[in-house]
């Protein structure tokens, strides 16, 4: 019997993009490749802090809260670029699948794909509303302009997730 997953096993295997079942060798990289990034993102932001007080010091408060917001983006922008090639260097983010499941592994993918750009768009044009509705520069233009990058980005989305699908031999 398959042991349900739990929702940090769901959040684990979307943050890392793996799309197939999660197996012990796969769940051991996953493990690696975050305690890896984990002491990454630490110790940079930890020369970052340093940084920030030396600044503080030299400078107004401004200055060092600054580059300590910027080096905090900076080092998650970077953390999150060492998990994607990590995770596609070892290959944790094929969905591996049966020659006959191939056409429901790639219509799960469009569909997939598509209601993430659906969620995009939609999640866009609220953003969209809410930024610029106070200071008078909404237009009706950006409906389907939103909608429009939405679909975009489903159709780009999809394509990824059907690209990533690999089939696996038989070994009879």
């Amino acid at each position: 019997m398959k042991a349900k997953e739990t929702r940090f096993e769901k959040y684990m295997k979307f943050w890392y993009g793996i799309s197939g079942p999660l197996d012990e060798q796969k769940r051991q990289v996953m493990n690696q490749i975050g305690n890896r990034a984990f002491f990454i993102f630490f110790l940079g932001m930890d020369v970052a802090f340093l940084i920030s007080l030396v600044l503080f010091s030299m400078y107004k408060a401004d200055v060092a809260y600054l580059f300590l917001s910027g080096s905090f983006f900076v080092m998650l922008m970077a953390v999150n670029l060492y998990i994607m090639q990590q995770s596609r260097k070892a290959r944790l983010t094929d969905n591996e699948v049966e020659k006959d499941e191939l056409p429901e592994a790639k219509k799960a993918a469009w569909t997939k794909g598509m209601i993430s750009g659906a969620i995009f768009g939609i999640l866009m044009l609220i953003l969209e509303f809410l930024t610029s509705y106070s200071d008078g520069s909404w237009t009706w233009i950006m409906i389907p302009t939103c909608l429009i990058s939405g679909v975009f980005f489903g159709i780009f989305m999809s394509l990824i997730a059907v690209h990533r699908i690999k089939v696996v031999k038989d070994e009879d």
